[in-house]
């Protein structure tokens, strides 16, 4: 297999659109000279494992946030309209998992109801992207809240469904992510992103943390924590739910032509090559304490598992996107469904939905930015303007039957 840049060049723009950061080197500016992004109208998602790592990198690596978090953003005065849902304000803080994982460390943002609703604002620091309501550091309401863990895609990080964590503190949930180490936009390593087993073990340090020794830990509700993913993230929480990697599926599924994503993606970073690897990769990494999982267009069906999946015993809603613009929904969201016990499955296909969707809603001008800057990422930004909105409305409401019921 061809050797493929461990880094794709990335560009961070201020308000001005001057560069901020530039992430990037010979390599990599060679390898796109060589493998140019394919054109919109022919662009086939699942060929190759080049075409995947440029658009996924592309997307979720183009933040395009000058912000180090949302909570060190300077904020417009827009103001959040509310509804009979929306009973709190959108707080937001950084979060660091302080546990004896020295070699692992874990940071991100934890979303939380203020009781200050009225304190939602915009940081204002994106060309392309709206970023979400949020109240930094506001007030914690009082009381105890479900608690909902996330886990952002492939290259991806947390402002990748930060929209969502803000939606849910809203609506009285808080809301946990972190980024994981080797397989997030800033935090890329090959022998990271090999041991793929430890994404759901950090869901689970993350829970262990927030749960015991957090300055939030007496808001949570220890009987209400799910676990929620997009593409890679929806494979990591179906593992915390006790889906467990197939080493002889992985093999059989992996071969001959027109492979899925996942398989290309797997190759690419050397999972299961060797027997200790394997060993972890099939070890069950299910976490009790998560009593459903949500998962957002996930990549990863075809190694699970079958039996495992069969064997859930929680909950899951599986979210899945019609368009199917990244990822053959036949061989995953459909798959997953079907290989569910029907009594614990509940799939929605969003019509007219894309891979993207689950990630923030681009400003209109957002299109031509990344169109005239990197060209080739502007894919993320299809539909994703007041289109993408009304998905997230969908998913938001989705995922809040889902938990209530």
């Amino acid at each position: 297999m061809e050797n493929v840049p461990t880094f794709l060049s990335f560009i961070t723009f201020e308000d001005s659109t001057t560069t901020l950061r530039l992430l990037s080197n010979k390599q990599s500016q060679q390898h796109l000279k060589a493998h140019p992004v394919p054109s919109l109208e022919i662009v086939n998602m699942r060929q190759t494992f080049h075409t995947l790592r440029n658009h996924i990198l592309a997307s979720v690596t183009t933040v395009l946030v000058i912000a180090s978090s949302p909570v060190t953003a300077t904020f417009s005065q827009t103001q959040a309209g509310q509804t009979a849902d929306q009973r709190y304000g959108p707080g937001v803080t950084r979060l660091t998992v302080v546990d004896e994982r020295s070699d692992r460390p874990l940071a991100g943002d934890i979303w939380y109801p203020t009781s200050t609703p009225e304190k939602s604002n915009r940081a204002d620091k994106s060309k392309v992207w709206q970023m979400a309501l949020a109240d930094p550091d506001g007030n914690p309401a009082e009381g105890s809240f479900p608690l909902v863990v996330v886990s952002h895609g492939m290259y991806g990080n947390t402002f990748n469904q930060a929209w969502l964590g803000s939606e849910l503190a809203r609506r009285g949930f808080l809301v946990a992510m972190v980024n994981h180490p080797g397989t997030s936009t800033f935090l890329r390593d090959p022998d990271q992103a090999r041991e793929l087993w430890e994404r759901p073990r950090d869901m689970t340090r993350l829970i262990t943390y927030l749960i015991e020794d957090s300055r939030f830990s007496d808001r949570i509700d220890p009987t209400r924590i799910y676990a929620a993913g997009h593409s890679l993230g929806g494979f990591t929480v179906l593992l915390l739910a006790g889906a467990t990697f197939d080493t002889k599926l992985y093999r059989s599924a992996c071969t001959g032509a027109a492979l899925p994503v996942a398989c290309s993606v797997l190759a690419g970073w050397s999972i299961a090559e060797t027997p200790a690897d394997q060993k972890q990769m099939e070890m069950s990494r299910k976490d009790p304490r998560i009593l459903k999982v949500i998962s957002l267009d996930l990549g990863g069906t075809p190694v699970l598992s079958r039996e495992s999946l069969t064997m859930l015993d929680i909950p899951v809603l599986v979210l899945g996107s019609e368009r199917g613009d990244m990822l053959n929904q036949e061989v995953e969201s459909r798959a997953l469904a079907a290989a569910l016990s029907p009594d614990k499955v509940h799939h929605i296909e969003l019509p007219d939905a894309g891979h993207f969707d689950f990630m923030g809603i681009c400003k209109p001008e957002g299109y031509e930015v990344l169109r005239t800057h990197e060209p080739g990422d502007e894919i993320v930004c299809i539909k994703g303007t007041s289109d993408r909105e009304r998905q997230h409305q969908r998913i938001t409401q989705e995922i809040v039957n889902f938990l209530a019921s």
